[in-house]
């Protein structure tokens, strides 16, 4: 299963270390499942996250106690795990028993992409590529026709997504919690993520989530990106492109207007953050002048800064750069966009090379920028940028 997403690395330059490559990016999903699948609690599953540190250096640690088992659920099924295997059978009962909606946009959107990952495991190509959209219904329990989710999994999916559209701020984009104005914005470029990735996922699988949602974020996120950058010339990220052609490199904050300085510093973890979001706006809302520039501007400055050593221009807030976060964003970015190359290079080799070689012999991928748990969070994370784990939602094959 994981191979199907790794087949293009033989037409990537470097060719001749493809297959060396591919094989040992199947060990290392291999690997790196089993690491995950053998931390399994019966009492707490995956464990409670823990931040790492406040908002603003004030007030308590943000605890999480669904969103590590959640994402590590949806990692284990896009790496290969039958959804038949009992302690993901145990997982997803361990949710829905006890944080079937949770509270927080994080929590929330990482839950919807692993019940809908559980819901169309089964499902054809078609499935993958929203062949279910023109029935798309906001309904409970009337799914649309033909649709390989369980009805229990429908609903869970539907309550999620309807849950989140309540949880839009005003200003289009999505914070921690709603009406949560008291911690450096309204709306974070992060959280916004998030909520877009699962919410795109939930209409491509045929719940009808309100067009002025997508519209709102739009706007938000248009408004989070940096006013004008450097020159960049396009054919570093655009192949085929015109000589001369240049773009600005514009990057993304995590919040643009916020009273808390870190905050507003850009780096390539929110950029990336920006830029998918905005590809996901695209395919549901069609595409316009505005948002092709933002997204091309975006790419410019990926690529004028690129790296998978680092989060590249991260504020050191927080207390971490969140490295692995970094690397499943911009998998995101190449993969939604279509793009196997980002700054004349090779995203996805260089940082499948990267990730490979600090595995742990017990299978885990180290990320001390990460927050609680940190080898689960970040080995979910890692995972999911070595299966492409979003290659299918761009619509190709």
């Amino acid at each position: 299963m994981v191979r199907a997403f790794l087949v293009l690395m033989l037409l990537l330059p470097g060719a001749a270390a493809g297959p060396s490559l591919t094989s040992r990016i199947e060990e290392g999903v291999k690997r790196g499942a089993a690491f995950l699948l053998a931390q399994y609690d019966r009492g707490e599953a995956w464990g409670g996250a823990l931040g790492t540190g406040t908002y603003g250096n004030v007030g308590r640690p943000y605890p999480y106690n669904a969103g590590p088992t959640a994402l590590t659920c949806y990692a284990l099924l896009k790496a290969g795990v039958p959804r038949e295997d009992k302690t993901l059978r145990r997982a997803y009962g361990f949710l829905r028993s006890k944080y079937r909606t949770p509270g927080v946009t994080y929590e929330l959107a990482v839950l919807l992409l692993a019940v809908a990952e559980r819901g169309g495991a089964k499902a054809s190509p078609d499935f993958r590529r929203g062949a279910y959209r023109e029935q798309r219904t906001d309904h409970r329990f009337r799914k649309p026709k033909d649709t390989p989710f369980p009805t229990s999994d429908w609903t869970w999916m539907a309550d999620l997504a309807a849950k989140l559209v309540r949880f839009q701020a005003r200003n289009g984009g999505w914070r921690y919690y709603p009406n949560d104005f008291h911690s450096g914005g309204r709306a974070d470029v992060s959280s916004t993520q998030f909520a877009l990735l699962a919410l795109s996922t939930a209409s491509r699988c045929g719940y009808a989530v309100p067009e002025e949602v997508f519209k709102r974020a739009r706007g938000f996120l248009l408004k989070q990106q940096a006013a004008d950058g450097p020159a960049v010339p396009r054919g570093i990220h655009v192949a085929g492109t015109e000589p001369g052609t240049l773009d600005r490199a514009r990057g993304f904050p995590y919040i643009a207007d916020s009273d808390i300085p870190p905050y507003t510093r850009i780096s390539g973890g929110m950029t990336a953050a920006g830029v998918s979001s905005l590809l996901l706006l695209r395919d549901e809302l069609g595409s316009d002048d505005e948002m092709e520039r933002a997204i091309l501007d975006g790419y410019a400055w990926l690529g004028r800064y690129f790296t998978v050593e680092v989060n590249p221009g991260y504020a050191p807030f927080l207390q971490g750069s969140y490295h692995t976060t970094w690397l499943y964003a911009l998998e995101r970015c190449g993969d939604l966009g279509d793009r196997e190359v980002i700054g004349g290079r090779s995203w996805f080799v260089e940082g499948s090379e990267l990730l490979l070689s600090r595995q742990r012999e017990d299978g885990a991928f180290p990320d001390p920028t990460c927050m609680n748990p940190q080898a689960t969070l970040a080995t979910s994370f890692a995972l999911l940028f070595l299966t492409r784990a979003h290659r299918p939602v761009s619509g190709g094959d």
